[in-house]
């Protein structure tokens, strides 16, 4: 007798049935999903409208199940933003040389979006992310700039991209979600009168730093962690392996005689490091002061460091040096990055224009004239 009512409760808890909740009808499934293999799982679902859809809903979910896609999908739609950059920080700690900076920009990513699932993402999340952002100073007591935002945009767009990879989720639904306009490009460029007084302004430390990433293009990164073992003076170049640069690329660079000078007049460390601060012995980590100083006495507002580097591709290709080859200097990938660093101003117009006459009269005076133009 236990064991028949047992069975009838069970045959009466399984199925679709009705129950209330604050004095509103909804409907629940209980049921026993069949999968690939034959085992059978118990599944439940509430919350459900109606009768008709709880009964349609059922049926799906069998068949899913059958297919062997419904607990899957289950497990898809717990995967939160904030358990999705935990699964993916250690993997850029391991791959990426600036993992810092996305472990910043993950804080404000699972500060506002950290218990949203992945999967439900659409762009009014994004928007509305970008909205609070927005209201967020930053150090510089400014809104971030679209660049900052187009980047963590980009790295929730990477670690989600981690989770299809991992069998985690099934697609990116926030994949095709615009980035910002960024109207940010620099036109901060040092002219080598400029460089010369922050020299005599520079203390004589800094001073070598300076001369190093004027001269060569090199990024901050790249200059402040150069060790001995990468120079060779008798060659006049610096190696920079696939570790050292920010494109995983390794690039030979060919030294100026300033900068070849300048490196051989420097102490060798037992630390290894080329450029160290005096009063730690250790690598520079701040130098935001010391350059601000050198700026601030020749008269240079608003230049970062970074604008050395900016300054050296424009100088580079206004004397002549073929961009093609200007890129391969400073690293750059793409044309697209590299223009962001190459400075036009009008006098390179007219420069182009007065070589265009030039050729020209060129032409009439000699009898030539190009053919193959089109």
């Amino acid at each position: 007798m236990d064991a028949r009512l047992s069975m009838r409760k069970e045959v009466i808890e399984m199925g679709v049935w009705k129950y209330v909740k604050k004095d509103r009808e909804y409907w629940r499934i209980r049921t026993w999903l069949t999968l690939p293999d034959g085992r059978q799982r118990r599944a439940r679902k509430s919350g459900i409208p109606t009768r008709e859809m709880a009964e349609a809903l059922e049926k799906k979910m069998q068949v899913e199940a059958f297919e062997g896609r419904w607990f899957d999908m289950q497990r898809e739609n717990t995967l939160t933003v904030g358990a999705a950059w935990k699964n993916y920080e250690p993997i850029t700690k391991r791959d990426n040389r600036a993992w810092k900076d996305d472990k910043n920009r993950a804080r404000f990513l699972v500060k506002h979006l950290g218990d949203t699932r992945v999967d439900s993402l659409t762009l009014r999340d994004i928007d509305q992310y970008r909205a609070k952002r927005q209201r967020e100073p930053t150090p510089r007591g400014t809104a971030p700039a679209p660049a900052t935002l187009n980047k963590e945009i980009g790295l929730l767009k990477r670690f989600v991209n981690y989770a299809i990879r991992c069998g985690d989720i099934r697609w990116n639904p926030i994949s095709r979600v615009p980035m910002l306009k960024e109207d940010n490009v620099r036109q901060v460029f040092i002219g080598e009168q400029e460089f010369q007084k922050m020299l005599a302004a520079a203390n004589v430390y800094f001073r070598a730093v300076l001369i190093t990433a004027y001269e060569t293009g090199m990024r901050r990164t790249e200059v402040l962690k150069l060790r001995w073992e990468q120079v060779d003076l008798k060659r006049g170049v610096i190696e920079l392996t696939q570790k050292n640069t920010k494109t995983r690329k390794p690039r030979t660079i060919v030294l100026t005689d300033r900068v070849g000078e300048t490196l051989d007049g420097l102490p060798r460390s037992l630390s290894g490091y080329v450029f160290l601060n005096p009063r730690t012995g250790r690598p520079w980590v701040e130098i935001k002061k010391m350059f601000s100083r050198s700026c601030a006495a020749a008269g240079v507002e608003g230049a970062w460091f970074h604008d050395l580097r900016r300054s050296f591709i424009t100088n580079a290709r206004r004397r002549g040096v073929p961009e093609s080859v200007v890129m391969r200097m400073s690293g750059h990938k793409t044309r697209a990055v590299f223009e962001r660093y190459n400075v036009v101003n009008e006098d390179d117009l007219r420069e182009a224009v007065a070589r265009i006459e030039a050729g020209r009269a060129k032409d009439l005076a000699t009898g030539t004239d190009d053919e193959g133009g089109s």
